[in-house]
């Protein structure tokens, strides 16, 4: 499965990545591994093993069969670069991969970043079915040895082939559901188009779920995978149209009309009992650090500052635990790309500089604020000011 999430791409060096781990870049992007593939790996390796088969042999059809999703997202950051977007990262995890745009463009040039990722799977299978035939390398005889028995290089024909026509089902967020949309969004707004095709997409994920619950008689049994697959798709195009309801309404804004402006810092060689007393203080939860120049380098955040209480560091310095991958933008950046980065890592504050200068903060607290009272507003504010303080 593939999908691809919008969100605003910080600094180099910046990205925050939780439970997953790099294992290397492609075309200068970031390509990383949550570590329940891990998982996978063990208990296919050990289901096929238990059946007679190699737990190795196993392991490395999985590890090439992921190489593959790498490819097709790849795809997707190939063409979104042809139109000026930058991809901030590939995540794989055990139920496909996802690329991690800046932004998705609407329109023809989503269509085109959409279907990229289908035909690098495709041309993939059809390479490695030329591969097969030239080799003489025998196909399963039955559909069920997919994922069960036979030689790696038809495996990986059938699994590409597989990849790219469950990807152009009309299942928003897949890319058949992102190529719906933007087709829609050709005659609709992009909310309305979006939410057009999140219902769809929630509707197959109904009867993916019925499926995987009760089978298909005379075709295929129960599977309890299909039933994960079609939470997946139902929780994702309702989060992908809530996402779009919001940014409709944030159009034409900017940060300075949504940041807070009185706020506390901190020194770096403040300790954290002091912290602790300016967050029980008040409502504050991430303070940003400031060294005697005024530079920002770094930020505090409450989970950072908790995790140092239970480790017994109330005196340690605010500069052992601090978070130094500052996300930062300027007060005149608009609040569509800070809504995606937010969304993307919501643990994260923004902090909003004005020639190096800290002048605000944007959380994901205020920024919901904001998107409250935009829906009373009869038009966007373009003026700048209404900062929150």
């Amino acid at each position: 499965m593939d999908r691809h999430a919008e969100g605003a791409t910080p600094e180099p060096g910046q990205a925050r990545h939780g439970w997953s781990f790099g294992i290397g870049t492609a075309l200068g992007i970031p390509i990383r591994v949550h570590f329940t593939f891990l998982l996978l790996l063990l208990w296919f390796g050990l289901g096929a093993q238990s059946e007679g088969g190699s737990f190795l042999v196993e392991v490395v059809f999985l590890v090439l069969a992921f190489g593959c999703v790498v490819l097709h997202e790849l795809g997707h950051a190939a063409v979104a670069r042809r139109h000026g977007v930058r991809t901030q990262e590939i995540v794989l995890y055990p139920i496909g991969g996802v690329s991690r745009l800046e932004k998705i463009p609407q329109g023809k040039a989503e269509i085109f970043i959409a279907l990229a990722g289908p035909a690098v799977s495709l041309a993939i299978a059809a390479a490695l079915l030329v591969l097969s035939v030239a080799l003489r390398i025998p196909w399963p005889e039955r559909p069920e040895t997919l994922m069960t028995g036979g030689a790696i290089v038809p495996r990986l024909a059938q699994i590409n082939f597989f990849i790219a026509l469950f990807n152009l089902i009309p299942a928003f967020p897949m890319d058949g559901g992102r190529v719906l949309r933007a087709a829609l969004s050709l005659k609709l707004p992009a909310d309305r188009a979006t939410g057009l095709a999140a219902t769809v997409g929630q509707g197959i994920a109904i009867l993916f779920g019925l499926a995987g619950l009760f089978g298909i008689p005379g075709i295929f049994p129960s599977n309890p995978l299909l039933v994960i697959i079609a939470l997946f798709l139902f929780l994702g195009a309702g989060q992908e149209a809530a996402f779009f309801r919001q940014r409709a309404l944030v159009l034409g804004h900017v940060a300075r009309e949504t940041m807070m402006t009185r706020f506390d810092v901190l020194a770096p060689q403040d300790s954290l009992a002091r912290a602790a007393e300016l967050l029980l203080a008040g409502s504050q939860q991430d303070f940003p650090v400031v060294d005697a120049w005024g530079r920002v380098v770094g930020v505090l955040t409450r989970a950072a500052l908790l995790q140092g209480f239970a480790g017994g560091k109330t005196d340690a310095a605010v500069l052992e635990v601090m978070d130094r991958n500052v996300v930062s933008v300027a007060p005149d950046t608009d609040l569509e790309s800070i809504l995606g980065r937010v969304r993307s890592s919501p643990a994260a504050p923004v902090l909003v500089l004005d020639d190096g200068k800290l002048v605000g903060i944007i959380t994901l607290e205020n920024l919901a604020e904001f998107v409250a009272l935009a829906r009373h507003l009869p038009s966007p504010a373009r003026s700048g000011g209404g900062s929150r303080a």
